[in-house]
């Protein structure tokens, strides 16, 4: 067929309306699976210091009757610190811009400050599973909060949760400073890596309860199902439809029941090699300021915000929790 000649056509008139939908489609996730499973602990100055102690080893204790006591010089606690890391993002809209008659949000204020909230917290998020080291700043040089990987001094080689040359950081008393542990050498997250990190937290007195990995370590983690390693595939009826499961969520092990968790924050390449297994009792998230938004002095025809938070880890006994360092996080190779 033919169009009649002379026929109005869309292609070229003028004046058609738009036709746009009264909504922005945003995907980007805004979960923060760390954050949300440890608690908050108050914070009064950028410098947060608490102590740990531990119980001597049990010995054999029998002693003669009627004789007099031996004194023993009892250790000191041990006093750790972390400081403060303040995470911000600013603003500036156009009042013009304000006023004007936007689609999928009636404020540009409203909806960029939703939007700098959420990607602030996906900020402590990374910040506080990164192997990260602590520092003190200084007038030019911002705090930084060491993160979880960076406490743990107990995932050495030896035991298989480092790969082949990397070492552990940790608090060092002298400097008052975590240090980041040294990366070894990648590879393959397993089933005996994670018996091993769940016995050695026991072993030192801790009952973690998660396991936090990257998207792609919880993939693995769906294959010890097999001593082969082969995914689990069995059907499960359910009424009339059948399943194929080929996912696990717990894993129960020989110290108890602990959740597997995927992190999308541990996408980040260097995020993402570290598996960590977690004592929630024994880990919280300093918060010196709660985050707020700032309105900030107007010096043109517009209005300026700032987002701010200040944070800080606290790794209240780093001996309850560890880390699988060095797996393959993002793909089998990397």
């Amino acid at each position: 067929m033919t169009v009649v000649s002379g026929t109005l056509q869309t292609y070229d008139r003028v004046g058609n309306r738009e036709d746009l939908e009264d909504v922005v489609y945003n995907i980007s996730p805004k979960d923060t699976p760390f954050v949300s499973l440890i608690g908050s602990v108050p914070v009064s100055a950028t410098r947060h210091d608490w102590q740990t102690d531990t119980l001597r080893a049990p010995a054999a204790n029998a002693q003669v009757e009627g004789d007099d006591y031996a004194f023993q010089t009892k250790p000191p606690t041990v006093r750790v610190q972390n400081f403060t890391q303040i995470a911000s993002d600013t603003l500036i809209v156009s009042n013009s811009q304000e006023k004007a008659d936007k689609a999928g949000r009636k404020s540009e204020l409203g909806y960029q400050l939703a939007k700098m909230g959420a990607e602030i917290k996906k900020d402590v998020e990374l910040s506080l599973v990164s192997n990260v080291a602590s520092s003190a700043g200084s007038s030019t040089t911002g705090r930084v909060s060491a993160g979880f990987p960076a406490w743990i001094t107990s995932a050495t080689s030896t035991n298989g949760l480092r790969g082949s040359g990397g070492s552990s950081g940790g608090f060092n008393s002298g400097t008052g400073l975590v240090t980041a542990a040294t990366n070894g050498t990648q590879r393959a997250f397993n089933k005996t890596m994670l018996d091993t990190a769940i016995s050695t937290c026991y072993n030192a007195g801790g009952n973690p309860t998660t396991v936090m990995v990257s998207p792609y370590n919880k993939r693995v983690f769906s294959t010890f199902m097999s001593d082969s390693n082969v995914a689990q595939q069995r059907s499960a009826a359910n009424g009339k439809k059948t399943a194929i499961v080929a996912a696990a969520d717990m894993y129960l092990s020989d110290f108890g029941e602990l959740a597997v968790v995927p992190n999308r924050v541990m996408l980040n390449a260097s995020a993402s090699r570290n598996v960590l297994v977690i004592d929630p009792d024994y880990v919280a998230r300093g918060v010196f300021r709660a985050m707020q938004t700032e309105k900030l002095a107007k010096t043109g025809d517009a209005e300026k915000r700032a987002v701010v938070t200040e944070f800080c880890l606290v790794m209240k006994n780093e001996q309850a929790s560890t880390v699988i360092a060095d797996t393959f996080g993002l793909t089998a190779s990397t």
